[in-house]
């Protein structure tokens, strides 16, 4: 009895250690939100991590860009905490959020929305080879990928899911036409931190495919908007405000407005994406995106 006191009262410790643990100890890309939730941000607009302690475990919010960040996201835990990770919450199932799954599942039961296994393994099955031309960027990457295993959601929701994991609650919503097939915010009331996933991101042009719809964007934003985070973090980008969403907001008003005058005067889609310009917006990243843009803009003043 008494050992088993210990081994608690050594976890407890752990874990408040862990939440006043120095963010520059972690290494550069980690950033400390509240006690006990940090950050990792991916370079160059790569995707970010969440790293949530409880006292019964930690849990990640996506598994890292690649398995070189998977393996610094691993190492950053394993300095804070001896506990497991003990749940990975999927954003989206695209490979820039999910293939560092292997790295930490088994003990993570992994956790997404409705859809996310069935685009992972469509996806996977469209590029068989993904991982081998991923080995060959880097002996650094090479080395990281060893023991790769293609890893879905051990369980698959719907709507809204509300998962309790020592202190902490963390509220899922499935984000609806936004990104990808199977888009989920992570909300935590009580600290007041949202990850809102990819279908809004900070300084960059997104990639609207056809899936996509600008309202739906729209009304995502507003909603998570409408519950006051203190902090958002974006799928992609530095973690900031719900100055996020005004900012992504602001721009596809405009694009809208754009576009549907010109729609109005009767061009077509070729002769708009050729006029429409944004000069407001030229310092964004990946301008190369900028063309699915107009046409998502030009589906949504059509009624299309």
């Amino acid at each position: 009895m008494k050992l088993k006191l210990a081994r608690t009262i050594a976890v407890f410790v752990s874990f408040f250690a862990a939440g006043f643990a120095p963010a520059q100890d972690l290494g550069p890309q980690i950033r400390k939100l509240e006690d006990g939730i940090y950050v990792y941000v991916g370079k160059n607009f790569n995707s970010n991590c969440g790293i949530v302690f409880t006292r019964e475990g930690v849990v990640l919010i996506d598994s890292g860009h690649n398995p070189t960040d998977s393996r610094a996201i691993l190492e950053a835990v394993k300095k804070l905490t001896p506990l497991p990770v003990r749940f990975l919450i999927d954003t989206e199932p695209h490979p820039d959020h999910t293939t560092g799954h292997f790295v930490f599942s088994p003990p993570a039961t992994i956790i997404a929305a409705e859809g996310a296994g069935a685009s992972m393994r469509s996806r996977e099955g469209g590029e068989p080879d993904r991982i081998q031309k991923l080995a060959a960027t880097s002996p650094e990457m090479r080395a990281a990928l060893e023991g790769y295993r293609f890893i879905t959601p051990d369980i698959e929701y719907r709507q809204k899911m509300s998962l309790k994991v020592g202190e902490r609650t963390f509220e899922l919503m499935y984000l609806k036409g936004v990104h990808s097939e199977s888009d989920t915010a992570v909300w935590l009331p009580k600290e007041r931190v949202l990850f809102s996933a990819a279908g809004i991101i900070v300084n960059q042009i997104n990639n609207l495919r056809p899936i996509v719809s600008i309202p739906d964007v729209l009304a995502a934003a507003k909603t998570m908007k409408s519950l006051a985070p203190l902090h958002v973090v974006p799928g992609h980008g530095i973690p900031g405000t719900v100055k996020i969403f005004e900012d992504s907001e602001k721009y596809y008003a405009l694009l809208l407005d754009r576009v549907g005058r010109l729609a109005r005067e009767g061009k077509s889609l070729d002769q708009i994406k050729k006029e429409v310009r944004m000069p407001e917006y030229e310092n964004w990243a990946t301008q190369e995106r900028f063309p699915t843009n107009v046409e998502a803009a030009y589906r949504a003043v059509k009624g299309g």
